[in-house]
């Protein structure tokens, strides 16, 4: 029979597997089609809906996630308070650096509504430079980041564990599409700039 404990860390498994499970089939091109989205006429807003249905539907999990009788695990205290810090800003520098080329607005699906521009310089789907020359995927590093460099419970280190997953099976699959609609360019890149580990000067 199981425990108390070992219930509820399946619950929250399951709670925010299913969550990113749902992320991921709403972010496929089908699914402008199959939502009715299209049938509607509203595919320029798809992002839009996209981005609030996810935000929306991460907040509710983040309530419901069953958090009674939490075990501690790692705690950032004394001296390691400091590293905690620095890397909550070097997440946030690295975001912010990312999502200046991606353009935010594109990104919530603001620019439906004529908000926001893409950004200067930005011609096509591959971006090479800023941060993007220093590392493929700035946005993700930045969450693994940010869902790491917390104190852990046994609920938060499910939660953790299984937003990894996410981020590293998101990676993949961006990187298969890339490949498939820029081909060559995309190769070279993917050659040349590391995924996660930050490429060093003059290499």
């Amino acid at each position: 029979m199981l425990t108390e404990p070992a219930v509820r860390l399946f619950v929250t498994a399951l709670l925010w597997t299913a969550w990113c499970g749902a992320h991921s089939l709403l972010m496929c091109r089908s699914a402008v089609r199959w939502t009715g989205v299209a049938r509607l006429g509203l595919e320029r807003y798809y992002r839009l809906i996209y981005s609030t249905i996810a935000t929306v539907t991460l907040l509710a999990v983040v309530w419901v996630t069953p958090r009674q009788n939490e075990t501690l695990i790692w705690v950032w205290g004394g001296p390691l308070r400091i590293i905690q810090t620095a890397l909550w800003i070097v997440s946030a520098i690295i975001a912010y650096k990312a999502f200046k080329l991606i353009g935010v607005s594109e990104l919530l699906g603001l620019t439906a509504f004529g908000i926001g521009r893409k950004p200067a310089g930005r011609q096509d789907d591959l971006i090479t430079w800023g941060i993007y020359g220093v590392v493929r995927h700035p946005q993700f590093l930045a969450g693994l980041i940010i869902v790491w460099a917390r104190d852990l419970t046994d609920t938060s280190l499910v939660i953790s564990i299984v937003l990894s997953l996410y981020l590293f099976a998101g990676v993949l699959i961006e990187e298969r599409r890339m490949l498939r609609r820029l081909g060559e360019p995309y190769r070279i890149y993917r050659n040349e700039v590391p995924r996660f580990i930050p490429k060093l000067p003059g290499n």
